[in-house]
């Protein structure tokens, strides 16, 4: 069952309490909140933070924001959807993300770039052609991204200490209620 509620703000906030249980147990104990009713990430006041990640790399900035908003049912219950969202990790003193996912559900009609994709300044060589290009030039498709998977990079690939010994059951909970409860097939 997908997160209803009698308002955006209901749902939302039940998302949010959600994705911080997960954070909280996994790579951080900065909590998300909410700016106004739908727009979700970590935030110091009015404004975006980013709490660091100790990788073995060195310190990441880790940047999660979600836009959300719901769709009233003939019962008038609030049915919670992701409007867009956008997770980044940022090297700590580098103002350009190195990785970064993101998602457009209704992206501008002059914006014909893949609504899932992935970006970073990573540079290609293009082989013969003699030419490069940068990552960041391109939206490559991705696919939709969960946090959970994001999380599991961070702990698994980066090298991110888990907060829980329990990280890997609590993500692949987690991502479960994901596919079955928070977006049911067909809502990407």
């Amino acid at each position: 069952m997908p997160i209803r509620g009698r308002s955006l703000g209901e749902t939302t906030r039940s998302f949010v309490d959600h994705l911080n249980r997960v954070l909280h147990t996994t790579v951080s104990q900065a909590s998300l909140t909410l700016e106004g009713v739908a727009n979700v990430s970590f935030r110091s006041g009015a404004r975006p933070v980013t709490p660091q990640l100790r990788t073995r790399y060195g310190p990441m900035a880790f940047y999660v924001g979600q836009l959300c908003d719901s769709v009233v049912g003939q019962d008038r219950l609030h049915t919670l959807r992701t409007v867009s969202y956008r997770y980044a990790l940022t090297a700590v003193g580098n103002a350009e993300p190195l990785l970064r996912w993101e998602y457009v559900k209704f992206p501008a009609e002059s914006k014909l770039y893949c609504r899932h994709h992935f970006q970073g300044p990573i540079h290609l060589d293009l082989g013969r052609s003699g030419g490069q290009v940068v990552l960041n030039d391109w939206h490559l498709p991705a696919g939709w991204v969960a946090l959970e998977e994001v999380i599991r990079f961070c702990i698994v690939d980066l090298g991110v200490t888990p907060l829980s010994e329990e990280w890997d059951a609590i993500l692949r909970e987690s991502y479960e209620r994901f596919k079955t409860e928070f977006a049911p097939l067909g809502e990407g």
